[in-house]
């Protein structure tokens, strides 16, 4: 019964078979006598044809590919070789046919065989991926993930919604590292290099635009390095959340697209002078100011607000500044708290402790 499942057993047993009787009518038509011999040669062909394609199975298929690439160049350089052998060299300068027949064999056996081998010895510094970018169209720029955009996980999102174009590439070091991440003895850095991993798997079903990039750059042990050295090799773009490879990279004309400062040009736009309602969620640095934050998760420090703590005030914005990480917002208060009443209410009732909105913890 395994046998009848199995259709790849199944077409190669019957390969042997054909190939041998094809054998024995050949055999017959040149030589009544000659049919076994014939199919006997025949039979040892199709076995040998047949192991060459099982020793597929183990073999990649990119060195199997690069094989018969290099022996198509052996055997184009053999052609152009042999014509300007001699004769001589392999017989009687008289039999001119014979003497070019032999030298056409050995040199497509010479140049067929240093094709091969050399393709297979250097196998690893070719990279298939390197083929996205020579036939990708001018305006398909490739994008080369680095291990903080990649644990990040909004990368995923833009993709998916094709607010971002190209062909995506992944680095084999980077690979490595989110491995070490995900391997870590801290939970904390063995969850975020899961998350890494995790990411990259959704992406890959998802996505025929992912590639991974095999070539690495032994001679530099940075990764920030590795991924200049790529994209200037590649004519790509990293994309990070890295603000120092953005300035490293950036010294070395490599462009480079920072998802926080995406994320940042996409918040509202907030004025000096402008009123707005929020939440004082916790104390400030400095006397009397209170912390509250917006639903874009931007941080807005209050002056005179550390008594209305979990109350809800207005206040109107004195300055903004922004930074590589984001904006913040300083203001002073308006009028009295918009729900005094019920914020007191909920100090009394917690003792005076109130507990701080998610996106007001994600930033302690």
């Amino acid at each position: 019964m395994r046998f009848v499942r199995n259709p790849v057993l199944i077409t190669r047993v019957f390969f042997v078979l054909i190939t041998t009787l094809i054998g024995y009518w050949v055999g017959r038509d040149q030589v009544p006598s000659y049919g076994l011999e014939y199919s006997t040669v025949a039979f040892l062909l199709a076995l040998a044809f047949v192991l060459f394609e099982f020793s597929t199975d183990i073999v990649s298929s990119k060195k199997i590919l690069l094989a018969a690439a290099g022996l198509m160049c052996g055997l184009v350089i053999a052609w152009f070789v042999y014509p300007t052998i001699p004769p001589g060299v392999f017989g009687d300068v008289k039999d001119f046919e014979k003497g070019q027949m032999k030298a056409r064999i050995i040199c497509n056996l010479l140049f067929g065989y240093f094709g091969v081998i050399l393709a297979i010895k250097h196998a690893n510094r070719f990279s298939f991926s390197r083929l996205n970018f020579i036939m990708a169209s001018p305006g398909d720029t490739a994008k080369i993930l680095d291990t903080s955009v990649i644990v990040d996980g909004r990368i995923k999102e833009l993709m998916a919604g094709n607010f971002m174009t190209g062909n995506f590439v992944v680095p084999e070091f980077v690979l490595d590292e989110l491995q070490k991440i995900a391997d870590s003895s801290d939970s904390k850095k063995r969850a975020r290099g899961r998350r890494g991993l995790d990411v990259l798997d959704s992406i890959k079903d998802t996505s025929a635009r992912l590639a991974i990039w095999e070539k690495d750059f032994p001679e530099i042990k940075d990764v920030d390095h590795k991924l200049i050295a790529l994209a200037k090799e590649t004519g790509g773009e990293i994309v990070t959340n890295d603000f120092n490879l953005q300035k490293v990279a950036q010294l070395h004309k490599v462009r480079v697209i920072n998802i926080n400062e995406m994320a940042n040009l996409l918040r509202p736009s907030v004025f000096v002078g402008e009123s707005l309602a929020l939440i004082v969620s916790r104390e400030g640095k400095e006397p009397q100011q209170g912390v509250g934050y917006l639903e874009d998760g931007t941080m807005v420090v209050v002056e005179e607000a550390r008594p209305h703590i979990g109350g809800e005030v207005e206040v109107q914005v004195t300055s903004i500044l922004q930074t590589p990480a984001g904006r913040m917002i300083f203001a002073r208060m308006t009028e009295a708290p918009l729900n005094h009443d019920s914020a007191s209410q909920r100090n009394a009732g917690n003792g005076g402790d109130t507990p701080l909105p998610r996106r007001a913890r994600e930033r302690v």
